[in-house]
């Protein structure tokens, strides 16, 4: 239901100047997932879901590559890996009566595992990860995270992965 489903996008800072953040050349895998990225972000938008961006310590909403920018109103926390500490994530979903998360991002080992393990301790959240809309330099990252999402102790059950053709609002 988009009318209670956020979409993260999560770090993808660092196009222009690799210092503002992971997603640059020096992470290719990275850089490939951005047009998966970009028409789920789509979708997201069509369906009339809330979108929501991270950007890393060192990075801004500008540092975000353009192709799939925020919009102006779109919500955008700046922090660590878990997007839950230090910002207002949880107080903007919870305004927006939101359950279920569709988490993408870079990297999948950092941003991605933590805000989703986070989303679902909290017990008011679904999490749905794309695999295709995460990334990390390291293939075996993301497999580790996709395990992890599907075997580990309070995460089995609670987090749903998917490809991006099988998603509708």
């Amino acid at each position: 239901d988009p009318k209670t489903t956020a979409f993260l996008a999560l770090d993808f800072t660092g196009v222009k100047d690799p210092k503002k953040g992971p997603c640059n050349v020096s992470r290719p895998r990275c850089m490939s997932s951005l047009p998966a990225v970009a028409k789920m972000l789509k979708a997201a938008r069509d369906a009339g879901a809330l979108v929501i961006y991270s950007v890393t310590s060192a990075g801004g909403p500008e540092d975000i590559d353009p192709y799939i920018a925020p919009h102006p109103g779109d919500p955008v926390v700046k922090s660590g890996p878990d997007k839950f500490i230090g910002t207002d994530l949880a107080k903007i979903l919870a305004s927006h009566g939101i359950k279920t998360v569709v988490v993408t991002g870079t990297a999948a080992e950092g941003a991605v595992l933590q805000t989703v393990t986070d989303a679902v301790m909290r017990e008011v959240l679904q999490a749905v990860v794309p695999v295709a809309g995460m990334s990390s330099s390291l293939l075996y990252d993301e497999q580790y995270v996709a395990w992890y999402f599907l075997n580990a102790p309070g995460m089995k059950g609670k987090v749903v992965l998917t490809q991006r053709k099988l998603m509708s609002y």
